[in-house]
C-alpha cells in the first residue's frame, strides 16, 4: 500500500470547551497536529469479502510538537466511511511531555501534509478527568475529518460483443465520471470525458479501414470538490478492436489438422493474405490456414491467438506489447 501525503493547512475554528488550557500566555507560536492520508492504491480491501476492493484507509496522525498518547479513534468503523463525508477523530495528548507550551484556541492548528485539500478541523479541546491515563496535564481533542479515497481500476475493459465501435467498461466503486481515449496505430485520435455511464460509442472517430483500434479508460473525479478528497484510479486498457467497417460477414470456419480455414459464400478460400472477418484480422498462408502465435509478415511481427485473430493495443500471452495496428512494439 502506498501512502500519499497532503499539504493544506486549517486553522483551528471553532471556540474551545470552558476548562481548554492556556499554558503559557505569552508564548505566540502555534503547534501543529498532522494528518496524512493513505490512500489504498494496490486495492487491498478491508473487507476480504468484498470482490471490489476498494476503500477508504484511516489517516496517520502525529505531532512533533505534541506527544499524542492514545487515538485517533473514530467515530465511525472504516467500512461505513463513505468518501466526501466527515468523521470524528479523537486524540488524547501529554502536554507535560510535549515540546509544546500551549494547547487551545490560537495556539493550535491541524495540518494536512503535502498538497491535500480535504478538510480536517479541530472542533474541541479538554481536560481529561478519567482515571485510564496517569498525569494532571492530559487533554482530549476532537477534531473533523473529510474521507478522503483513491478510486480503483476498472476490472474489465472491452468492445461490446454486437457493435465493434461502443467501448464498454466495468463500473468503479465511488466513481461517476471516466476519462476515455481511443488510439489507433498512430497514436490517440480523441479524448472524451463520459459522467454517469460506463460505454461510449466511437464510431465518428473510427473512420480508418484496416486499423485496429484501442481503448483506455480511466476513474476519475467529477469536479473540484470531489477532486479535494478523490484520487484518480489507473488507466486501463481495452483489446483490440476494428474500425467500423467489420469486413467479411457471412462465411463458414473449418477445423482442420493443418490449421483453421475459412470458406466464403462463393465458396473460395483466402490464402496469402489478410482479411477482416467481424470485425477481426487473419492472416492465412499460402495453403489457406489460418496462421497463429507470432508470424512476420511483409518485415513486421504479428501475434495471433490460437482461433487466429490478431492481437492489437495489448500485450501477447508472453508478454510482449503490440500496438493498435498489431505491430510488435520494438
Amino acid at each position: 500500500m502506498k501512502k500519499r501525503q497532503a499539504m493544506a493547512v486549517i486553522t483551528a475554528a471553532m471556540l474551545l470547551a470552558a476548562g481548554t488550557a492556556m499554558i503559557s500566555h505569552a508564548a505566540e507560536k502555534e503547534y501543529q497536529i498532522y494528518v496524512s492520508n493513505n490512500y489504498d492504491t494496490q486495492n487491498v480491501s478491508a473487507d476480504d469479502n468484498d470482490d471490489e476492493k476498494v476503500h477508504p484507509l484511516a489517516p496517520d496522525v502525529y505531532s512533533d510538537d505534541y506527544e499524542i498518547i492514545d487515538g485517533p479513534s473514530w467515530s465511525k468503523g472504516l467500512l461505513s466511511w463513505t468518501p466526501g463525508k466527515t468523521v470524528t477523530g479523537t486524540i488524547y495528548v501529554d502536554l507535560d511531555s510535549s515540546s509544546a507550551e500551549s494547547i487551545g484556541k490560537g495556539r493550535t492548528e491541524f495540518v494536512m501534509a503535502d498538497g491535500e485539500d480535504n478538510e480536517v478541523e479541530i472542533t474541541s479541546v479538554e481536560r481529561y478527568k478519567g482515571s485510564k491515563f496517569e498525569g494532571d496535564n492530559i487533554y482530549k481533542v476532537k477534531f473533523s475529518y473529510q474521507v478522503a479515497a483513491q478510486l480503483g481500476d476498472t476490472t474489465w475493459a472491452g468492445w461490446d460483443s454486437a457493435n465493434p465501435t461502443l467501448a464498454r467498461w466495468n463500473g468503479v466503486k465511488y466513481a461517476d465520471t471516466y476519462r476515455v481515449v481511443l488510439y489507433d496505430d498512430q497514436g490517440s485520435v480523441v479524448t472524451q470525458t463520459v459522467e454517469n455511464a460506463t460505454s461510449y460509442d466511437f464510431s465518428q472517430f473510427m473512420t480508418r479501414d484496416r486499423v485496429n483500434y484501442y481503448f483506455e479508460v480511466m476513474a476519475i473525479a467529477r469536479n473540484g470538490d470531489q477532486r479535494d478528497y478523490l484520487k484518480d484510479g489507473g488507466p486501463v486498457s481495452s483489446l483490440g478492436s476494428a474500425s467500423n467497417n467489420p469486413g467479411i460477414t457471412d462465411g463458414t470456419w473449418g477445423d482442420y489438422q493443418q490449421g483453421r480455414r475459412f470458406t466464403k459464400t462463393d465458396g473460395t478460400n483466402p490464402a496469402g493474405c489478410w482479411e477482416l472477418i467481424l470485425g477481426k484480422w487473419y492472416y492465412f498462408n499460402a495453403g489457406g490456414y489460418a496462421v497463429t502465435g507470432w508470424n512476420e509478415i511483409d518485415g513486421t511481427w504479428y501475434y495471433m491467438y490460437e482461433d487466429g485473430a490478431m492481437a492489437a493495443g495489448t500485450t501477447t500471452p508472453d508478454g510482449y506489447v503490440v500496438d493498435g495496428s498489431g505491430a510488435w512494439v520494438q
